[in-house]
């Protein structure tokens, strides 16, 4: 309570205008190319889809499928990660898409926690569907040591209610990054369809690469875009390539080392991102699932902060 009264002593512009600094800063320092001792995030989806469609999702969640992970797929990974990384894992998010429309969600928690006993295991929601979780979702989330982490959208629900009923389940409860005391808006990390940017200054100035690493399909991205371009591709008929070389296979590779070598390492998929033209408030709107949302175009900053 005492973190998010203080967040909302902060000016929301400069809130803007330090996160309009970090990717500079990460490029001078050259932040994400230093090879890590640990995930420091690794995120799994549970499903693709969401009961939401946010404007320039970067997720790409309103441009998807109905998807729901496999559990018998996500043990299969969670034991290899498990034996790899011998708990040099900081954080598991089970997110999506929208994780709470998943019917099993109670499962995935447990055995999450099965091969991660000491991990900070969360599940980032947007809070909608929590008062319509069964007892073995809360069950699962006490025995499990599970946190609810809840992204804040400018929606109309009680999220003050929900907090309320999920503290109430003895679960502990959080806001995504500063979403609890800020109103939360969408940026534009505009995508280059031609691929035509510098993957290495992309790679540079990225918040998410090397930080959250995404696992799909027995595959570590080091990003959250990558694995889901694919959904991008599908609906404007495009063709970002995502080759052998964007990713590694957890059961290819020998030891967590490794894997941390190859994340911080600039993928070939980076010279799609245009990390230079980042715009870090396009307000929030429901999409209209066009194209523009994701790539920048006629989108004026200037109208949005």
């Amino acid at each position: 309570m005492i973190k998010n009264l203080v967040k909302k002593l902060i000016p929301y512009k400069l809130i803007l205008f330090r996160r309009s600094l970090a990717p500079l800063l990460k490029k001078i320092t050259k932040e994400n190319m230093r090879r890590k001792a640990l995930i420091p995030i690794l995120h799994i989806h549970l499903t693709d889809h969401c009961n939401l469609n946010c404007r320039g999702c970067d997720n790409l969640s309103p441009l998807a499928p109905e998807t729901f992970e496999d559990t018998a797929v996500f043990e299969r990974d969670c034991a290899r990660i498990s034996d790899l990384c011998n708990g040099r894992v900081e954080e598991i998010q089970l997110l999506g898409g929208e994780p709470l429309l998943h019917p099993q969600v109670a499962v995935f928690m447990r055995i999450a926690r099965k091969y991660f006993p000491r991990v900070t295991i969360r599940i980032v929601t947007n809070g909608i569907l929590l008062t319509k979780q069964k007892e073995d979702f809360w069950e699962s989330c006490r025995n499990n040591n599970i946190q609810i982490i809840v992204t804040k959208y400018p929606i109309k629900f009680d999220h003050d209610a929900a907090e309320a009923f999920v503290r109430k389940q003895g679960v502990a409860f959080d806001y995504y990054g500063s979403t609890g005391s800020v109103s939360k808006t969408m940026q534009c990390s505009p995508l280059d369809i031609e691929g035509k940017q510098d993957p290495r200054e992309s790679f540079l100035m990225c918040n998410s690469a090397n930080r959250c690493i995404s696992l799909s399909e027995g595959k570590i991205y080091t990003c959250s875009l990558i694995p889901y371009i694919k959904y991008f591709n599908s609906y404007f008929k495009q063709n970002l390539a995502v080759t052998e070389n964007d990713y590694i296979d957890i059961f290819e590779a020998k030891n967590i080392d490794e894997i941390m070598n190859f994340l911080c390492k600039p993928m070939p998929f980076c010279r799609y991102c245009n990390k230079k033209g980042m715009i870090w408030d396009i307000g929030y709107g429901v999409s209209k699932k066009d194209i523009t949302e994701w790539t920048g175009e006629r989108i004026n900053p200037a109208q949005t902060l």
